[in-house]
C-alpha cells in the first residue's frame, strides 16, 4: 500500500520540479547560428528573400510572413531579411533574422540566422531550455546548405 503513495509522491515531485524549473527559466530566448556557403551572397539573399520558395527546402511545415528588418550590429555589407515563422502543427511562433555577408573572394558568403522566440508554458519552457533552443535554426541552416548542394557545412554557435 505504501508503494502506491511513494509512486504518487515521486510523480508529484517531478511535476512540481518541472513547474518550478519553468517558472525560473526566462520565457524569451535568442539563438544565433552561422554557416559558410560557396555561393555568391546575392544568390543566397535572393533565395532567402523568396518566401514562397521556402516550402521547397524548409525541413518542416512552417508559415512565414516577411517583416521589416530590425537594426543589427552587422557591418554595412550584410543583407538582412526578417520573417515571422509559425509552426503549422504546434502554432508556436518565433522570429528569424537572416544576414548574408559576401566574402572577399566573391563566390563565398556567410549566412547567419538569429532566432528569437517566447515559450509561454513553464513546463515546455523548462524542457526546451534543457534541450536547447537552437534546433530550429540549425535544421533550417542545414536544409539551406543542402538546397545549395553543400552537405559538409559546419553550423557555428554564434550566440
Amino acid at each position: 500500500m505504501y508503494w502506491i503513495l511513494a509512486i504518487m509522491a515521486a510523480i508529484a515531485a517531478a511535476i512540481i520540479a518541472l513547474l518550478v524549473g519553468g517558472l525560473v527559466t526566462p520565457a524569451t530566448y535568442r539563438v544565433a547560428r552561422r554557416i559558410h556557403l560557396r555561393r555568391h551572397a546575392h544568390e543566397v539573399h535572393a533565395l532567402l528573400a523568396d518566401v514562397s520558395a521556402y516550402e521547397q527546402w524548409l525541413p518542416s511545415a512552417t508559415s512565414l510572413v516577411p517583416m521589416a528588418p530590425e537594426p543589427t550590429d552587422a557591418p554595412g555589407d550584410a543583407e538582412g531579411i526578417t520573417l515571422q515563422a509559425t509552426d503549422d502543427d504546434t502554432k508556436a511562433q518565433w522570429q528569424w533574422s537572416w544576414e548574408v555577408h559576401g566574402g572577399a573572394a566573391g563566390a563565398h558568403c556567410r549566412v547567419t540566422l538569429t532566432e528569437r522566440g517566447r515559450v509561454g508554458n513553464p513546463v515546455l519552457r523548462f524542457v526546451a531550455a534543457l534541450r536547447g533552443h537552437g534546433s530550429h535554426a540549425e535544421r533550417t541552416l542545414r536544409a539551406l546548405a543542402e538546397h545549395c548542394d553543400e552537405f559538409d557545412v559546419a553550423v557555428e554557435h554564434v550566440g
